[in-house]
């Protein structure tokens, strides 16, 4: 029986209807793999016969939780084991796109200009988009911010721009499923009670995740932000990269 805290079963069904239509978009696209529910889904639904990858230092919490995935799912996963160097220059890249990032922001944008350094394939499947439209970020559900407008106008504004410019300087490109298709338009207006509730976010992305076949363990998890679950971010402390 499904839990009280997953979201409407119609909704996810629908989103997970509007995600399938984009098939043919992603081709022989990598996907970035963190085994957070958002990329969970992505790969879940859309990753069939596809390369996954992940991002971490050494023992790092995304790998565990990645390849549990790619068990589950029978997938290819390619784990990208990071050094001291390898922070330090993808760091210098960001930067140089952005001189104004914030210290919170250089840390995911990193992550980001890893696997891009790193794959082979032309196109990279990311989860961009899915914290802000179904309120997955902590302000949310903690009540520092009542609505999502502000996280969109910053991630349209500011955070996609910045993302296309890495990609374009690794001579690649970004597929961002929840972007697409009217997803944006048709779940980010919802009333915030859609998307949370006895202390959970993104109902509507778990519960896709539940009919999708996720196990249990994956689509109620709770996960750090992947400049976080990466380590990235310590790295990027312990060396003064700020």
């Amino acid at each position: 029986m499904i839990s009280d805290f997953m979201g409407s079963e119609d909704l996810s069904a629908r989103l997970i209807g509007m995600l399938k239509d984009q098939d043919e978009l992603i081709g022989d696209s990598a996907f970035a793999l963190s085994g957070g529910i958002d990329s969970s889904l992505l790969f879940s639904v859309l990753g069939k016969g596809k390369h996954a990858y992940c991002v971490g230092v050494k023992g790092s919490q995304d790998f565990v939780y990645a390849e549990e995935l790619c068990i589950t799912l029978k997938a290819n996963l390619t784990k990208i084991y990071v050094e001291n160097s390898d922070v330090i220059e993808c760091t210098r890249i960001v930067k140089g796109i952005d001189p104004n990032i914030s210290f919170l922001d250089l840390g995911f944008e990193t992550v980001l200009a890893i696997i891009l350094s790193r794959i082979s394939e032309e196109t990279l499947v990311t989860g961009q988009g899915a914290d802000e439209i179904f309120y997955g970020y902590k302000k949310f559900s903690d009540g520092r911010e009542e609505n999502n407008k502000s996280s969109l106008d910053k991630l349209y504004k500011i955070t996609l721009p910045r993302e296309n410019r890495i990609a374009e300087y690794f001579g690649k490109k970004l597929i961002t499923p929840y972007l697409e298709n009217g997803i944006p338009k048709y779940f980010s207006t919802m009333d915030r009670k859609v998307h949370l509730g006895d202390g959970n976010n993104k109902l509507i992305i778990r519960e896709a995740g539940r009919i999708s076949g996720l196990p249990e363990s994956i689509y109620t998890r709770g996960k750090k932000a992947a400049q976080y679950g990466t380590g990235i971010t310590k790295v990027q402390e312990r060396l003064g990269l700020k």
